[in-house]
């Protein structure tokens, strides 16, 4: 029987209810200088760093935290509105291409992406996933979509309004393409397959610690039987989603409140 914290998740999964330990320095090794507000290499907002559900850390054979990010241990993060839910409980998945009743994307960025070519098709036709719950784009979208990438519906929105499906990376395959940023970017870093996805990742993390800003790419569909949680912001919308489940009849995976992934940027 699984142990759920408070917030319906493994208590061994939560950072908040078991947050992670951070490995002990080596004898004889230097001390770890911690840059200061004044560094240019300190993010403008802290309040980014909010707790993940990303998992335990992975180990290495000594049994020390690894401070390298490593593809199989993360998860990927579709974010979608709730009045999309009813289409894509009835398909059974998340489908690239769909016509969602309420687009966050404004027209400009679905013509970028579908006419973005990466990995040989149309990025438009894979299913995005962000490898952090706080990633670059649902911050936008979480903190007004001001942004001329987003909708005029996206604007009108309230981060409750949405809801985080959540897959583990090796359940969506070996195809897989992971870019570096947002892929329509022309001058994105693209790695196939899992193997050289892992290896961009390791890259990516050496400017982009948490990853905020890479995307993983699916093609076609991905089934909801590999969606292992959705998150939500509140017990009303946790109901509203575990209702909708059970009408469908389909999987159903866990549905936890996590606030910290909806609450807006600070400053």
């Amino acid at each position: 029987m699984i142990d759920e914290c408070i917030h319906g998740l493994d208590v061994q999964a939560c950072d908040v209810c078991r947050p992670r330990l951070r490995p002990e320095p080596e004898a004889g090794a230097a001390p770890v200088v911690r840059r200061t507000a004044a560094s240019p290499a300190v993010r403008r907002n802290p309040a980014r760093r909010a707790p993940s559900l990303r998992g335990p850390a992975p180990t290495s054979a000594t049994g020390t935290t690894a401070s390298v990010p490593v593809l199989s241990a993360l998860r990927g993060h579709h974010y979608t509105h709730v009045r999309n839910l009813d289409a894509i409980l009835a398909d059974g998945a998340l489908r690239a291409g769909a016509s969602p009743e309420l687009d966050v994307s404004s027209e400009a960025t679905r013509a970028r992406r579908a006419g973005a070519v990466v990995a040989g098709r149309p990025v438009s036709e894979a299913v995005p996933f962000a490898l952090s719950p706080l990633s670059t784009p649902w911050e936008q979208l979480r903190s007004g979509a001001v942004d001329g990438r987003w909708s005029a519906d996206a604007r009108a929105s309230r981060a409750t309004d949405f809801v985080v499906f959540v897959v583990p990376v090796p359940a969506l395959g070996g195809d897989i393409t992971v870019t570096d940023r947002d892929a329509g970017d022309p001058s994105v870093r693209v790695a196939e397959g899992p193997e050289d996805a892992a290896a961009l990742v390791r890259r990516a993390s050496l400017t982009d610690p948490e990853l905020l800003d890479a995307e993983l790419l699916v093609p076609e569909r991905v089934d909801l039987s590999v969606v292992t949680l959705v998150g939500v912001a509140n017990d009303s919308v946790r109901d509203q989603i575990k209702q909708a489940l059970a009408d469908a009849g389909g999987p159903r995976p866990r549905v936890a409140v996590y606030p910290p992934w909806f609450r807006p940027q600070e400053g």
